[in-house]
């Protein structure tokens, strides 16, 4: 086996002869079907090694980009021969076709194992809105793996796959790549085609890619895009006029969220606050080195619109998505009570699907003319800086934190998965670009230590404390991941601005990568 499954290194593998497509499958299948919660679904080891047999017959200087190379997608997007659940049993169908970016995926001689576990109709960023388990986390499976792409973005970290496909409306390509340690590129909306995926908002819908690094990541992409159509109307005809305007080195601008945004307060306590602003601090000082120039921006139009994907009648378009099925078998539109007591959904799936119940046509065109208004006051923003550095997130949840809200409180709230929503849920909105990487590696700190520190010991601080002695090591080693943001085409040159940031760090992908042995959160 090669030291990673970077493209790089298994091509090289197999040029050399020394690994062979069925080899590296035999290796992997055990723990890929260990059904730990980060697949729904997956191929046959008989079926792979059928597909590794035909990649085999072709001769080395006929072989495809991604030939050998094994991949997921997440369980919203179709795959010929695997059922589509979005994470809902009773929503499952077979797809008689594969989504046309997935074929395109085959075509180039990937090897797909299985479906992906997700946050369910992918409205979330925790990963533990499903029934089908929590994918654990790579590197301590106490903390979320984040979402709503969960088990795609824990797959790549845990070194299972080379990369798999998840989906991003508001951050859930995003956030699972900076709790599992590994990439996450968000490319231009409608760049990629979202025909063959479960609408969360489809308008905003992004086809996404987790890999080990930002040049595997954008290889997936620029295959993915080539299966566009004219006649598809899930996607865009690329600004060929912005992307060839792109200059690749040199200096560039940058700014970062206004202090009181940065807010990286929760259970960890003080101590761990204080770690995260240290290390955001010293992304910028790379950032820095790599030829960026801060500049001071207003932030407000970001973070406003950030707030309506959740806060106005553009959550209306989620329940929108998926109508046929929530409305089946009713002779009329189910009240918000019904919505939230749907027995089929998970419990904050049917709160958050129940407050569309409440907007009316006006409220929709209300929110698009705030959101025109908020897109211009963004736009002279972004006319003074090249991209945004944020934190991918502000705070890592463990997984009984976040169900303690979500489904052990009797009143549902969701001020949690919000909160790591503030730097991701306006991308879209915002017709932006955006890739997460990796930046730092961290031991968690020591909640209330010294008489001082159990003295001003919170309640939530407390309570994982507690949990994380119960349980473990109280102080496990986790990643700190950051994204980097720009306006809509100017994906290959964010690639090549996150790439050098990426490589600076000197951080791989997953634990093995950041260094992390089992031991250490053990």
């Amino acid at each position: 086996m090669p030291d990673s499954l970077t493209f790089s290194s298994l091509h090289s593998s197999y040029n050399s002869g020394s690994l062979t497509p069925s080899n590296l499958i035999k290796a992997l299948y055990p723990s890929i079907n260990a059904h730990d919660g980060t697949f729904v679904s997956v191929a046959s080891l008989a079926g792979l090694l059928s597909r590794c047999g035909e990649l085999e017959a072709v001769h080395a200087a006929d072989r495809p980009p991604l030939w050998g190379i094994p991949f997921a997608v997440k369980d919203n997007v179709d795959v010929a021969g695997f059922r589509t659940t979005a994470a809902c049993k009773d929503f499952a169908y077979e797809p008689e076709h594969s989504a046309p970016a997935v074929q395109a995926l085959l075509n180039a001689g990937g090897i797909l194992v299985g479906k992906t576990n997700m946050d369910q109709f992918a409205a979330g960023l925790v990963g533990t809105r499903t029934p089908f388990g929590t994918a654990p986390n790579a590197f301590d499976a106490r903390f979320i793996p984040g979402g709503s792409s969960s088990g795609s973005g824990a797959a790549v970290g845990a070194g299972l796959v080379s990369f798999a496909l998840g989906t991003d409306t508001a951050g859930s390509g995003r956030i699972p790549a900076g709790f599992n340690g590994c990439v996450g590129l968000k490319a231009t909306v409608g760049r990629i085609s979202t025909t063959g995926v479960v609408p969360a908002c489809s308008s905003l819908d992004c086809l996404t890619c987790f890999a080990s690094n930002v040049r595997d990541a954008a290889t997936v992409m620029q295959i993915m895009q080539e299966a566009g159509t004219l006649e598809d109307p899930n996607w865009r005809v690329p600004d060929q006029h912005i992307m060839d305007q792109q200059h690749m080195g040199g200096g560039f601008t940058f700014a970062i969220p206004n202090a009181e945004l940065l807010d990286f307060s929760g259970p960890g306590g003080p101590g761990l606050e204080a770690k995260y602003k240290e290390m955001f601090q010293e992304a910028v000082n790379s950032l820095k080195a790599r030829g960026g120039q801060l500049v001071d921006i207003d932030f407000s139009p970001f973070a406003a619109t950030a707030k309506l994907l959740y806060e106005s009648a553009f959550v209306a378009e989620r329940y929108s998505g998926i109508r046929a099925f929530l409305d089946k078998d009713k002779a009329q539109p189910p009240s918000a009570a019904e919505v939230a007591h749907d027995p089929r959904l998970e419990r904050v799936i049917g709160a958050i699907l129940s407050n569309a119940v409440k907007y009316s046509a006006t409220d929709v065109y209300d929110g698009n003319v705030k959101l025109k208004q908020l897109k211009a006051r963004a736009r002279s923003q972004m006319a003074k800086v090249d991209l945004l550095l944020v934190p991918t997130a502000l705070h890592h949840y463990t997984v009984q934190e976040i169900e303690a809200e979500e489904k052990l409180d009797d009143t549902v709230t969701w001020t949690r998965n919000a909160k790591l929503g503030r730097f991701t849920n306006f991308v879209n909105l915002l017709d932006m670009c955006a890739v997460s990487v990796p930046s730092a590696v961290y031991r968690h700190p020591q909640i209330g230590e010294g008489i001082m520190g159990q003295l001003c010991l919170s309640e939530e601080s407390a309570g994982r404390q507690d949990h994380l002695e119960q349980t473990g090591n109280p102080q496990p080693v986790l990643p700190f991941g950051v994204t980097l943001i720009a306006t809509a085409w100017r994906d290959a040159w964010l690639c090549e601005i996150a790439s050098r940031f990426h490589e600076a760090s000197g951080l791989g992908c997953g634990p093995k990568g950041h260094g992390v042995g089992l031991q250490d959160n053990s």
